[in-house]
Formats: structure tokens, sequence, C-alpha cells
């Protein structure tokens, strides 16, 4: 069923003004996990080259963001140095990582360097050494670990991205039921559809002015069905699960803006109970007054410093009354409550990039732009300009994702 967007709040972020972007500092990982669109083509970047995309992201983009990926950050000897260079910048460093070598002594060392999220990558399919062959709900074992660690770091934010797959998509109630029993120490869940390159026969694809061989491709499929899971399919798992729970906030995509690309939830509640969540206007008073007070958007509203201000946006959200109605009746149950702190979290449902006609389907206002030989593109397509110099496009045949 697709999602009614209407009333929803569009968020205002273009490709020069954009809350965040990328950088990569090494292709390298120790991992390989389904979904991955990075090929092992260069290994460790030199670090004044690193640097030097990290100027241009803040030039090109106007962001508060910059986020560390790779392959696998954790494998890159300089990380340290990124995360400070970012931060003297006066941008906020966010790691992503598969979380397989830090340490406590690690996170305390990236804190200290000016870290201010893990996002870490953590879903059943990536055959972990130890974790082999479990589903989502035993890799919410993990995701905990992760989770206690960062909060023992006080003041550094903790999210996660969740490749879903037709394997483990019935699972997404299950994760999100897990991040909103952690919802004082778990900011962010990002459920992101899996893409890759259809092999159907009748299908062309083309870049940089020559065929592209599907076998060239780390991240491939002989069936459509495999790469067509939609944020509106995860959405609806989730209403079902949570009836409470309703998105404020979209992206639409470019060559389809009828498509739902990325589509925000942010509960509000504490361990003991889910209040309610944020809703439209909550979603663009927070975007407009930011971008007031700092000339910059944010892609990090949440903050790791609970604190029950959120119910002082109950004049314009009706969403956040009924949160107030139904917290202030669980202080008359259970008094303790009004002592106790109140979080909210931000749950993404992410459609990624996918072919439509001779087109790609990128997210209209894309939050992870990267550099790529002096310009910014998709971090999505990043291997496709690495290898053709251009995206995938299909010259024959029906749309299929990619």
């Amino acid at each position: 069923m697709a999602l009614a967007r209407k009333g929803l709040y569009r968020f205002p972020w273009t490709q020069v003004d954009t809350p965040g972007t990328w950088v990569e500092v090494t292709d390298s990982c120790d991992l390989a996990c389904p979904g991955c669109f990075r090929h092992r083509l260069e290994g460790h970047r030199p670090l004044e080259v690193v640097k030097e995309e990290i100027r241009l992201c803040r030039a090109a983009t106007n962001c508060e963001r910059v986020a560390i990926a790779g392959g696998e950050p954790l494998l890159y000897p300089q990380l340290t140095d990124v995360v400070a260079y970012i931060a003297a910048l006066g941008m906020k460093p966010v790691l992503m990582t598969n979380g397989e070598r830090l340490t406590p002594e690690y996170a305390r060392e990236l804190k200290r360097a000016g870290l201010v999220q893990f996002y870490f990558h953590v879903d059943s399919g990536q055959n972990r050494p130890g974790w082999e062959g479990k589903d989502e709900r035993a890799a919410n074992e993990l995701r905990q670990r992760y989770a206690d660690l960062v909060r023992g770091l006080k003041g550094v934010m903790c999210g996660y991205n969740i490749t879903i797959t037709r394997a483990n998509l019935a699972a997404v109630p299950d994760i999100v039921g897990w991040g909103l029993a952690n919802i004082d120490r778990v900011h962010s869940l990002s459920l992101i559809a899996i893409r890759g390159l259809v092999t159907e026969p009748g299908t062309e694809y083309r870049a940089g002015g020559r065929t592209v061989e599907p076998k060239e491709i780390q991240c491939r499929a002989d069936s459509a069905q495999d790469y067509d899971i939609t944020s509106d399919e995860m959405f609806e798992l989730v209403r079902k699960a949570f009836p409470d729970l309703r998105p404020c906030a979209f992206l639409n995509g470019t060559a389809d803006p009828a498509s739902t690309k990325f589509l925000v939830i942010v509960p509000i509640g504490g361990r003991d109970e889910t209040y309610g969540v944020c809703g439209p206007k909550s979603a663009e008073l927070t975007q407009v007054g930011r971008h007031l007070y700092t000339g910059r958007y944010t892609a990090l509203a949440l903050t790791p410093r609970p604190s029950k201000s959120v119910f002082l946006l109950w004049p314009w959200d009706g969403e956040v009354r009924r949160a107030l109605r139904r917290f202030l009746a669980a202080t008359v149950r259970h008094p303790g409550r009004l002592f106790r702190k109140v979080h909210i979290q931000g749950i993404n449902l992410v459609q990624p990039t996918e072919i439509i006609g001779d087109d790609k389907n990128f997210c209209d206002g894309c939050i992870n732009l990267m550099p790529w030989k002096g310009m910014m593109v998709h971090s999505c397509v990043l291997d496709e300009y690495r290898l053709y110099g251009a995206p995938i496009k299909a010259v024959k045949g029906t749309s299929r994702p990619v």
C-alpha cells in the first residue's frame, strides 16, 4: 500500500544546502556484506586527499555533518586524525562502521578527537565470525553490545544501518521493537532496502559509453523481486506492529517524485513506554529554526541529552500534544515517571537509488553526497564513477532496480 504523504513535511534539503555529506577513507573491509556496492580498488587513501575532500564537502554543500565511511574506517590507520580535522572545521564527525575492530579504548579516543556519533552496520546477512546463520533477533544482541558501549561514552550518539532484504523483511518489527526498548541509548535506526544490478534477460546496462557486464558488479541478482523492497512496504510492517508510530517527514525521488525515498518516524518515550511521535510541524520547526539560527540544516536533530523540552512543541504539533497527554497520564499512574528522562529517536526507512526508464531515481535532497574528482556525487553510485566514470543506466528493457 502506497503511503499517503499529504500533510507530511518534505525536507527542504538541496544539493548545495544539505545537512550531511560523506567521505571515504578506505575501500578495505574485514566483512563481505550483502548489498555492499563498494569494490576494493584503492585501499587506504592518503590523509591529505581525504582532508581536501572534507574541505570540498563544506564549501560545496554547507553541510553540518560529515560521515566517515568505507570500506571499514576502523581499518584506516589515521582515522583519529580525520575525526579531529572535521571537528576542527566546525562540523560534526560521524563514523559508519561494522564495529568489529572497535574497543572501549578506541571508542574513547575517537570521542576525544570530536566524534559525535557511531553508526553501526549490523544485520543478520553479514556472516560475522561467531554470528553466522543467526537471525535479526539474535543480531539485536550484538546491537545491544554496541549500544551499551557507546552509552558509556556520555554524549556520543549511537545509530544503526540495517540492510533489509527479502530474507529479513519480516523481522522489521523485531528490529524496531528493539530500538524502541532502547530509546535511551539508540538515537537512530536506518532500515535500508537492498539494491543492486538485476541480471534478468532483456535488460542491457551501459555507463561511460560502454556496456556493463553484470558480473563486474558485486551486488547483483537474477530477479527484480530481490531488489524491489520500498520504504512504503517497510512502513506497512511497522504500522501494523506499532499503530501509534506515524511518519513526520520524507524525501521524494528525482526521476519519480511519487516515490518515497527517505521516510522518517520520530518516537517520543522512555524505556518503560512510548508516548507518541513528533509530527510534521515538529520536523518543520526543527529544520527552519536550525537554519535561521545557524545557517545550516540539520541531520542530527536528535540529542544525547534527553529532555522533556520536546513537549514545548505542543502548541503547534498535534502529535506532540497527544504524546504529552499520554506522558501526563503515565505520571498520574506512576508519579516517578515525572523525574525520568524523556527521549526521542529517529527511525529512517530508506529506499536507495533505482533505475526508472533510462534515469536514476535518487533521493531528491540526498544527505550522502560525496566528492569524486572535484565534484559532489551520490555516494551510492561512487563505484559506478570509479569503474566507468558515470552512473549505470538501462538502455533497453523495462525498469529494473539498480
